[in-house]
Parts: structure tokens; sequence; C-alpha cells
């Protein structure tokens, strides 16, 4: 018997290939999360005005805006995040990693070097960071 999921992540991710590849990933391998699609950024913000989600997949490559500009929408304040964010990329750049990391990401992983059990290391640990920190800011609400 499955158990009920017990968390949702959205996958933010324009090519409908890769979607379908880590959203069939995270369903098979990780029964434990509600896994939510959205085909490209406005997408997954409208879902996020709609849905309670408890982190985001986000794909930095995103054709209509970048996924920097997702990341800075979704976690305005860094040191105080509201929702756990990780950018799952093909593009293999230190740069663009870091900047994802100072500005709220919880990791930067790169598409070709993840596996699905990595990923759902780094969803938890992202989960678990997030909510550490809005239990240790009284000011978050």
């Amino acid at each position: 018997m499955q158990s009920a999921p017990t968390c949702t992540v959205l996958l933010i991710d324009d090519d409908p290939e890769q979607l379908a590849f880590w959203s069939t990933a995270l369903r098979t391998c990780a029964s434990h999360y509600a896994v939510v699609e959205a085909a490209g950024a406005q997408e997954g913000l409208d879902i996020l005005r709609n849905q309670e989600v408890d982190c985001v997949v986000l794909d930095l490559d995103l054709s209509a805006t970048s996924g920097f500009q997702v990341l800075l929408d979704l976690v305005p304040d860094r040191r105080r995040p509201k929702i756990a964010v990780l950018m799952l990329s093909r593009l293999s750049n230190p740069t663009l990693a870091n900047m994802a990391l100072e500005h709220g990401a919880q990791a930067f992983l790169l598409k070709q070097h993840t596996s699905v059990g990595a990923l759902d290391e780094a969803i938890k640990n992202a989960i678990t960071s997030v909510a550490t920190a809005l239990d240790e800011d009284p000011k978050v609400t």
C-alpha cells in the first residue's frame, strides 16, 4: 500500500520532455510527493497563487522569462525565504550557480549530473532549511 503524499513539489520547466521526465521520476521514486507541473514561468506563478506548495524545482533557462526572475519573485528576501526553491538546470556555469544561491535558491543542481535520489534529498533539505529559518525568525509570518 502506497503512503499518501506528505508534501507538494511544483516543477517549472518549459521543456516538455524534461518536465515529464522529472515529474515521472519523482512520482515513481519518491511517492511522498504530490507533483504539480508548470510548463512555464507564468503557469508556475499562477499555480502558486492558487495552491500551497512546499518546494519549487525551477529550470533556470526558461524561454519566456528568466528562471532568475521567477526566483526573485518567489524569494524577495533571501535571508527569510518563505518557500523552498531549487534550481535545476542544464547550464553548467559556476557564476550562475552562485548567483542562484545568493538570491535565495537552496540548491543549484545540474540536470545531467542529478539523480532522482539526489533531487529527492535536495528537496527534503531545502524544505527543512526553510522551515527551520521560519521557526527561528519571529518576524516571518
